[in-house]
């Protein structure tokens, strides 16, 4: 399922809200390929970070099309262009989110 967050979602530094109750920290900032497709294909949320501050979550059936649009973009050096980043993000309780960070 595709859902729109509010701004709000996304609080402290390094911290945002799921649509799950769930607060997430960054654990990873620069993932590769291969892990986020092993967390996608494992049931991990994609959240989308796209420019102007626009948080989409995508869950169940909606994460991996989020990932397939973003992975020929991904890289993890620095970004230049259309590029996109992947971190793994975490909650206290041990749930996974894979952020893209679109630049």
């Amino acid at each position: 399922m595709r859902r729109e967050l509010p701004e709000e979602s996304w609080g402290s530094p390094g911290r945002f809200l799921g649509p799950d109750g769930r607060t997430y920290a960054r654990r990873t900032t620069r993932i590769d390929r291969a892990e986020i497709e092993a967390l996608v294909e494992g049931g991990c949320p994609v959240l989308t970070y796209l420019p102007g501050g626009r948080l989409v979550w995508h869950d169940e059936d909606d994460a991996w099309p989020a990932w397939a649009d973003a992975r020929g973009a991904l890289t993890t050096g620095l970004p230049e262009g259309d590029a996109v980043t992947g971190g793994r993000w975490e909650s206290v309780d041990g749930g996974t989110c894979v952020v893209l960070v679109w630049h």
